[in-house]
């Protein structure tokens, strides 16, 4: 696949909502001049794109080569609370009727694998910062 260093470099700045190569050196830890330098010699970041797609949540994909979106992904672990008290308060309310040996946790992940199926969303493991 082609990809092209400047409009990576550009998709990194919009992300991390820096202005200039200068600033974006400076906030990584390098010397001023590395992004620069970087961009000229056409080279890849792999290290930066590797942490804003972990802070950001975005796909390598998107950073490297601009396909797909730059919107963060659903992390469909996140949805298993709210979907976990909606059907709790579905069978309170009487609208749900539990078999016996069914678990509230046995409906929720089907919801949720019935969500992931229908958007394509893959679920996302927590990755732990090290500081």
């Amino acid at each position: 696949m082609d990809y092209n260093v400047a409009e990576i470099f550009d998709r990194i700045l919009i992300t991390c909502k820096i202005k200039n190569l200068k600033e974006l050196s400076i906030h990584f830890g390098y010397k001023e001049n590395w992004a620069s330098s970087t961009r000229t010699r056409k080279t890849i970041p792999w290290d930066i794109c590797l942490k804003i797609a972990i802070e950001y949540n975005l796909s390598i994909d998107y950073l490297v080569f601009g396909k797909g979106s730059n919107e963060n992904k659903v992390d469909i672990d996140e949805l298993k609370t709210p979907i976990n008290e909606g059907v709790f308060n579905a069978i309170q309310a009487d609208l749900i009727e539990l078999k016996e040996g069914v678990k509230i946790s046995n409906i929720v992940k089907s919801i949720t694998s019935e969500i992931s199926e229908h958007y394509g969303v893959q679920e996302i493991k927590a990755v732990k910062k090290v500081v």
